[in-house]
């Protein structure tokens, strides 16, 4: 082979293996190049996740130790004890024998005062149902008897309890907490369920439910969910993912029979997220650190980020499926740059023009990591104001009036000082919805709100607990002044109408208030201070009830309440 044949043979052999040895090189380029941007996506993508979860799990323990009060309240109470004690006799031992023990409870005048009563604090306390049920495991007495007087026979009245999970515990005397789907009513919820002592002797449990449809604000983000202790998702922002079970979740461990006891039903479809394993082979210049942190779901071809939250004291779970949104664009600019580095590794006359191309993506990264950064900056300012202040009244959130709480009882103790605190409540809130309609009931919340700050302190604070019911705080004010200050604010909501209300719209409002004693725990202030406002609801509304901090009963009820 003579030398010209070498150099005709050589030119094109060169010319492949450079080009080669160009596709190559640009190609490991342009892995680096994105993983930068996958990280900066990942980082950023991930605080905004983590901040949605966190608030998430914070809204779901605030919600269910709010509900959790209610029941350990009434457990509390003397009328509820009086009923259980008196109650001891009632048993059945098969289900033939319910008709006639249910006859009789609902002939018993003393049990119809019970369950009006328990509907009564059904009916400000924004449960769907409340009953207490005996050592025997039987159902005494309900709110629903009285919410549906014609349908009494069909109620928990009269019906053995003891197979119910949630109450197992309770009667054995620990609080117990569970989802489950009511027998009667076919709606699921949270079940709480509260043991009663009498003289020291467990004589039953207080049970009361928090229907799912009232917590829907738990999973307002998309890609969020709750499932319960046995991985079965209970709440989703995705209504078709409710029912699904978890990977390996203990409901895939339980009976049929335990299943339908406790969810009415047996079949429970996988909810399919997994590590995604298909990232590296759509993308193999992902890291295998970075893939091992992705997830995926037969729904969603997008790898996501998961995030979860456990230890809310429920058994619930909070749980984030939120799609990699960079993730189209992060496999179109890895093709798009492994292209524009063999260009420019190919020849000079390209490379203008790939400076061109890389200054003006470099500028849309930057651009677009700012934007990103600026929107997580105002995403985490509207969080933290909507975290602090009600949206509608501009009162304290709840969770931030509660810490506040906290806050203040701590420095009382530490400083000696008295402290006062009362829960305010609109009386027949719900018939000036109904009359003037529910524009009208914003409006008398914004003015009691309003009220309150023309009439208490600057250190003063006042939050809006839940609907209608208000918590005042009072540092550094023992309960004689308290009365005074909360007295005058009830008065002066009656003497100063707001001229956004009709005239005939009349605004009153029941507040019970309570000191702090040097013992006091937050939980036991509340109880105390919700133990006066139904005294003063049960009262006759429209007025004020102090219960002094060494005053551990309730106060004394009307007689609508007696035996």
């Amino acid at each position: 082979m003579n030398r010209t044949t070498l150099r005709q043979v050589a030119g094109p052999v060169s010319f492949v293996l450079i080009v080669l040895v160009c596709w190559f090189v640009a190609g490991m380029v342009a892995d680096r190049m994105v993983q930068q941007e996958l990280d900066a996506a990942l980082r950023t993508q991930r605080q905004m996740s983590t901040s949605i979860v966190d608030n998430m799990a914070e809204v779901i323990a605030s919600d269910l130790a709010m509900s959790r009060a209610i029941p350990a309240t009434m457990a509390e109470m003397d009328v509820v004890q009086r009923a259980l004690v008196q109650s001891q006799n009632y048993a059945v031992n098969s289900e033939a024998a319910e008709p006639a023990l249910r006859a009789a409870l609902l002939k018993d005048p003393k049990m119809a005062g019970v369950s009006r009563f328990l509907h009564e604090a059904q009916g400000f306390s924004g449960l769907d149902q409340v009953w207490i049920v005996n050592a025997n495991g039987i159902c005494v007495a309900s709110s629903g008897t009285m919410s549906n007087p014609e349908g009494a026979q069909q109620s928990f009245v009269g019906v053995d309890m003891r197979a119910r999970g949630y109450l197992t515990n309770a009667l054995l005397g620990a609080f117990s907490e569970a989802y489950g789907v009511g027998r009667a009513s076919g709606e699921p919820g949270i079940f709480i369920a509260a043991p009663v002592y009498a003289d020291g002797l467990l004589v039953g449990a207080v049970v009361a439910k928090v229907g799912i449809a009232r917590l829907r604000h738990w999973v307002a983000h998309a890609g969020t969910f709750v499932s319960d202790d046995n991985g079965v998702i209970i709440m989703a922002h995705n209504s078709a993912l409710e029912g699904h079970a978890l990977p390996n979740s203990r409901v895939t461990l339980m009976s049929p029979a335990e299943r339908r006891i406790i969810y009415r039903r047996e079949t429970f479809p996988d909810m399919l997220i997994r590590k995604d394993t298909q990232v590296r082979e759509q993308a193999p210049w992902v890291p295998a650190s970075v893939a091992a942190q992705l997830f995926g779901m037969i729904e969603r071809p997008a790898p996501a980020l998961y995030q979860n939250r456990g230890g809310l004291n429920s058994g619930l779970s909070a749980h984030l499926v939120d799609p990699l949104a960079a993730w189209p664009e992060l496999l179109r600019n890895h093709k798009r740059d492994h292209l524009l580095v063999f260009l420019t590794l190919a020849g000079t006359v390209a490379l203008a023009w790939v400076i061109t191309v890389s200054y003006v993506r470099e500028r849309r990264h930057h651009r677009a990591t700012r934007d990103l950064a600026e929107q997580l900056q105002s995403a985490n300012t509207l969080l933290s104001a909507e975290a602090r202040h009600d949206a509608l009244t501009g009162a304290l959130s709840r969770r931030y009036f509660l810490d506040l709480l906290r806050h203040e009882i701590d420095r009382a103790h530490a400083g000696r000082e008295p402290l006062c605190m009362a829960i305010a409540d609109l009386d027949h809130f719900k018939q000036i919805n109904d009359r003037f309609g529910h524009a009208a009931g914003d409006r008398a919340l914004e003015h009691f709100v309003d009220t309150c700050r023309a009439e208490l302190r600057g250190s003063d604070a006042v939050g809006r607990l839940g609907g209608e019911e208000f918590g005042l705080l009072l540092p550094a004010t023992d309960l004689t002044g308290g009365r005074e200050v909360v007295e005058r604010l009830r008065l002066r909501l009656k003497a100063v109408p707001s001229p956004k209300l009709p005239a005939s719209a009349g605004l009153s409002v029941s507040i019970g208030i309570t000191e702090l004693s040097p013992d006091d725990l937050p939980e036991r202030l509340m109880s105390r201070a919700d133990t006066a406002l139904y005294a003063a609801k049960t009262g006759g509304r429209d007025r004020t009830e102090a219960l002094p901090p060494d005053d551990t009963a309730p106060p004394t009820r009307t007689a609508v309440n007696a035996w």
